[in-house]
């Protein structure tokens, strides 16, 4: 019997099962289907760190982890601290300091003219270029319900100060603050039920059962050696089929709605804080989005902290030396700061992937800001901290740098996640993936 390319793909319901496609492709990407699927999330904070407290002590890989970092310590394995990468792309252009800096974080562009003003009096307008978070959708964001995620906490300005995450050039796509829009984004607007992982495994079980049905068929009519290719892309669709399945039903139930909050208050921080990264968490338990970024709060940052005791405006405190008591304040928020991200960390690590690894170990967290030091408004050095497995990097290490472009740290996630660039934002600024990260 001659089967046509087309005929099977219509046999198939769009699945690729001609032989052709079987000898050249059909093991490589079935087996790519069938591993853990791999996520990114981007977390941002406002005007630098307190310096001091900030970077580890000792080597590469024998490494103290400084006061900030306490919460972090049981990860300690899956984490990457960087040295001497600098952000050199937000150093002149249009805008002032933070907003050169929050709109170069994930995109390494200029920013724009424009009208939005900045601390200084200066005028800007939105990046010049898409961010990480949006390049890696069309890598590992393909098949969710949401291409990807994004979440503020008191990040509420609605322009280049309060945003990270760009679709393209001037094309910003602003946080979601209020952890009710976030509920209903992910479990209700969109017609999404309770079950909907259970949902999502019998529309998918349906295209498997569909394709081994339609690879049984086929093996009536093929060569033995053409069998053997065949059943072997089969084992890879049971493969798949068990990933599938292994999610316990009812571990993805729809949450109870968060009811009203008063978001914007500075006393809600916290609340606001814990029902983000929960729905979070969630989000990607349900494999509802792969791909997300989490602001706390916007590059201007004139905001309280009560819930830890600080009632000075916090950008203005960035901005003392290093030496004046206030100052360690800053690191009060530094350090609350990795507290959030280690309740993350643990989530993250409780999620068992079919191959007895966690989804911590398929997550690649980037956390940084909008410049190193707030009282010299630096964007050398920057404060740049990765986490967990997503892009395949060694953790466990401080790597030094001398002079690294902060862009090529960019080109270096996007490939770790299957890109294969050599640029990324503004190309003056870039000099290809960074050395000793793999």
């Amino acid at each position: 019997m001659k089967l046509s390319r087309r005929q099977l793909l219509r046999g198939a319901g769009g699945i690729l099962v001609g032989l052709p496609f079987l000898e050249a492709l059909a093991p490589r990407v079935a087996h790519a289907q069938a591993m853990p699927q791999k996520r990114f999330i981007g977390i941002y904070h406002p005007n630098g760190v307190y310096t001091p407290q900030w970077f580890p002590t000792g080597s590469e890989s024998n490494f103290t982890l400084g006061p900030i970092h306490q919460a972090l310590a049981p990860y300690k394995s899956k984490l990457l601290f960087t040295s001497g990468v600098d952000m050199q792309v937000a150093v002149t252009g249009p805008g002032e300091q933070h907003q050169r800096g929050i709109g170069a974080f994930l995109t390494g562009a200029k920013l724009d003219t424009g009208t939005f003003v900045g601390n200084d009096g200066s005028r800007a307008g939105y990046a010049l270029g898409p961010s990480i978070d949006q390049t890696l959708v069309g890598l590992i964001g393909q098949g969710t319900r949401l291409p990807s995620l994004q979440l503020g906490v008191h990040a509420l300005l609605p322009n280049v100060a309060g945003v990270v995450s760009y679709k393209g050039a001037n094309q910003p796509l602003l946080p979601q603050n209020d952890p009710r829009l976030t509920f209903r984004t992910l479990f209700m607007d969109s017609g999404a039920p309770p079950t909907e992982m259970e949902k999502l495994r019998v529309r998918r079980r349906s295209v498997l059962d569909a394709v081994q049905t339609q690879l049984a068929a086929l093996k009536k009519s093929v060569s033995k050696s053409d069998q053997a290719r065949l059943d072997q892309h089969l084992t890879l669709v049971r493969e798949l089929e068990t990933r599938l399945t292994t999610l316990p039903p009812g571990t993805c139930q729809q949450p109870t709605d968060p009811g009203m909050i008063d978001f914007q208050r500075e006393a809600e921080i916290p609340t606001v804080a814990r029902l983000q990264m929960d729905l979070l968490t969630l989000a990607i338990r349900c494999d509802l989005t792969r791909v997300a970024t989490v602001m706390f709060s916007d590059a201007m940052n004139h905001v309280t902290m009560p819930h830890l005791n600080i009632s000075q405006d916090i950008h203005n405190l960035t901005h003392y030396s290093d030496g004046d008591p206030e100052r360690l304040k800053v690191a009060t928020r530094d350090t609350w700061q990795a507290g959030v991200l280690a309740t993350l960390m643990q989530e993250l690590e409780t999620m068992q992937e079919s191959d007895g690894s966690n989804a911590l170990d398929h997550t690649l967290i980037f956390w940084g800001s909008d410049v190193s030091r707030g009282n010299v408004h630096s964007h050398d050095d920057m404060p740049f901290m990765l986490a967990g497995g997503g892009a395949g990097f060694r953790m466990g290490r401080f790597v030094k740098w001398t002079n690294a472009y902060h862009n090529d740290l960019l080109v270096s996630i996007v490939n770790g996640f299957g890109g294969n660039l050599t640029t990324y934002g503004e190309g003056s600024f870039c000099r290809g993936p960074l050395s000793n990260l793999t």
